[in-house]
Formats: C-alpha cells, sequence, structure tokens
C-alpha cells in the first residue's frame, strides 16, 4: 500500500489484494476510508463493499485507452495494430471499466513495435495522467467527468482465448 499524506486527503493505491482486505478491514459503508484509493495500473478487482466504504470516489488508472476497457487493452490493440493508444483515469464502479472518465493520456503507437515496447508507454502515459490529476484527485471535491466514453467491446479473457481459438482454426 502506498500512501500520499500532506495534501488535501489521503491518497491510497493499493498493490494487492490482501493489502485491499487490510486496508478495508477497519472500514465500511457506515465508517468509511477516508482517503481515496487508486488502482494504478492493475488487474485487481475492488469488490463492491470496498467501492462503497469509500468517502472520495476511487480512481482506477486503466492500461488502455476507452477504445480497449477490460483486461488485455494491450494485447488486442496490438493483435488490431493500432496507431493510437493511451490510459485512462475513470471513477471505479461495477462492472469494471465503466466508470465516467476523467482523464486520457493518449500517445502515438506505430502498431509494428513490440507488446513490450507498448507496456514501457503505456506505463509512462499512466505516470504522467497522474501527475496531472494529482491536485484533482488529492481536492475534496467531486471528480469531474470529461467528453470521453467507454467503447461497447470488453477485453476479456474470453474474448482473447476466442480470437486465439479463431485464429488457429483459420491457419489450419
Amino acid at each position: 500500500m502506498v500512501s500520499a499524506k500532506g495534501l488535501s486527503n489521503q491518497i491510497t493505491a493499493v498493490t494487492s489484494r490482501e493489502a485491499l482486505d487490510r486496508l478495508f478491514a477497519e472500514h465500511s459503508a457506515d465508517a468509511p476510508f477516508s482517503g481515496r484509493l487508486i488502482g494504478f495500473v492493475t488487474d485487481m478487482i475492488v469488490p463492491a463493499r470496498y467501492l462503497a466504504a469509500t468517502r472520495f470516489t476511487p480512481v482506477n488508472f486503466h492500461p488502455g485507452p476507452p477504445e480497449y476497457p477490460g483486461l488485455r487493452a494491450i494485447e488486442f490493440a496490438f493483435r488490431d495494430r493500432a496507431v493510437s493508444y493511451g490510459v485512462t483515469a475513470h471513477a471505479m464502479t461495477l462492472p469494471v471499466d465503466s466508470g465516467p472518465i476523467i482523464g486520457v493520456n493518449r500517445f502515438a503507437s506505430s502498431g509494428n513495435g513490440s507488446e513490450d515496447a507498448l507496456r514501457y508507454e503505456t506505463w509512462r502515459a499512466a505516470y504522467a495522467l497522474l501527475l496531472h490529476l494529482l491536485p484533482t484527485l488529492a481536492a475534496e471535491a467531486p471528480l469531474k467527468r470529461i467528453d470521453a466514453e467507454w467503447s461497447g467491446k470488453m477485453c476479456s479473457d474470453a474474448a482473447w482465448r476466442a480470437l486465439q481459438a479463431e485464429d488457429v482454426h483459420t491457419e489450419s
């Protein structure tokens, strides 16, 4: 768990399910966590009971632009040879990667590089977006939604496996 103190409110990024469980062992909807919970480029899903036990809207930094919600965004974009990619900051809600978007940081992607290169650029973009949004995240004010919407496409393990199976079938 990482916390930024000395700001208007505490910002806490939890890096494991165990740390998340420890943090919320002391909090509930009746006694909410007083800071802001941040999910930063993680595949951890925060349970609804924890989302309800926060004073400030939790925010997720999703490693993909709004066109690629879900778990395997990078793999789908790489497969699509996307010429643009990015990261999305959004309010945490369930279902995953569906909450109001508060920030997007896009960058050009050659579509011909490696997945590792795309991951590296994604991390850089995520850190830049975090630094840009830090004053907003630390403020005791409602988050402001930007004019961006999630696509209807969901980048899930199941969808990825279906594409892999389709590729194998096509090659036969």
